[in-house]
């Protein structure tokens, strides 16, 4: 009866008649104001709260917390996605995990809202990118949504999470102390930065300066971030790189993450990828002048090496 009336809910949210109220002026007041954030926080602090009182072994077997970093519209929602249909991963898309976490929410109520937000992607069908080209990251026949045993859980929430970082310099120690007994570590997935920056300016109807200020400030905190973490806690994944090995990388990310990829799995993941990665930027009509700007700053940051316009 629970699992219904979410899916009747998760229908709703999902609706094309919601979503354009969510993104008319009126609807955008509402989401962004702090009362409704606050009664969300309010509401999510007590129903993961009686979970965890309701299952207190839940998540007994969890020995990796993961949390992407970067860019928004770089591919975390497909990686993610890949990962959440592993058997032994559960893994949320946009959840923000860090604002539970420096709510105070404890690591196994942090762990039921993301398990949640897994089950509710799975309602939706994994389908992603609705202002751009609208696309399923759904794998046939895989874990996305459930487990079987869960050792594994996180949230691909990256851009969010960038910002967050920056905005709390004690975050990094606070999330360590928030998971305490498991082991935290991060994906940095990385993107060519004229897509990026182009998806910012055709959802968000930014200026070419004002999305490439906002690309690179959050580059400006992957850099104090990964100078904070631990390499061997760090994977940076190249999004063209995973795309074009056909998803060959996603073994290497299960073993950076504690767990095993099987030939069945590998291969329902890799059903369901573009042959090659899409480029946003020709959504966009560049001017010389800023395409200069941008690779003039490519050339700051070590791990933009090798990226241009043409590349």
């Amino acid at each position: 009866m629970q699992k219904s009336l979410e899916r009747i809910w998760v229908s709703f949210l999902d609706s094309p008649g919601f979503r354009r109220f969510a993104n008319r002026r009126i609807g955008k007041t509402i989401f962004a104001s702090q009362v409704y954030r606050s009664i969300l926080m309010q509401y999510n602090y007590a129903t993961s709260y009686f979970n965890c009182l309701a299952n207190p072994s839940a998540f007994k077997d969890i020995k990796t917390f993961c949390l992407f970093i970067g860019h928004n519209k770089s591919g975390t929602s497909l990686i993610g996605s890949l990962l959440d249909a592993h058997p032994n991963i559960i893994l949320a898309d946009e959840v923000n995990a860090l604002a539970y976490v420096s709510a105070g929410f404890k690591r196994d109520q942090i762990y039921h809202i993301l398990l949640k937000g897994s089950r509710r992607e799975l309602m939706k069908g994994r389908v992603t990118a609705r202002r751009l080209k609208p696309y399923s990251y759904l794998v046939p026949g895989q874990w996305q949504g459930r487990y079987s045993s869960l050792q594994v859980i996180g949230d691909s929430t990256s851009g969010s999470s960038t910002q967050r970082f920056a905005r709390e310099p004690d975050l990094p120690q606070h999330l360590e102390k928030s998971m305490a007994g498991v082991e935290v570590k991060f994906i940095q997935v990385i993107r060519n930065p004229f897509d990026p920056i182009s998806a910012m300016m055709i959802r968000g109807k930014r200026s070419f300066e004002n999305a490439i200020d906002h690309y690179f400030a959050n580059s400006e905190t992957l850099l104090d971030l990964r100078k904070r973490v631990s390499h061997s806690n760090l994977l940076p994944v190249r999004y063209e790189d995973f795309i074009n090995g056909s998803g060959s990388d996603l073994g290497k990310i299960c073993r950076f993450l504690g767990v095993d990829a099987g030939d069945d799995y590998l291969k329902a993941c890799q059903s369901i990828l573009h042959k090659h990665p899409d480029k946003s930027r020709q959504m966009v009509n560049w001017e010389e002048k800023w395409i200069r700007v941008v690779e003039d700053k490519i050339g700051q940051y070590d791990f933009l090496q090798g990226y241009s316009f043409n590349e």
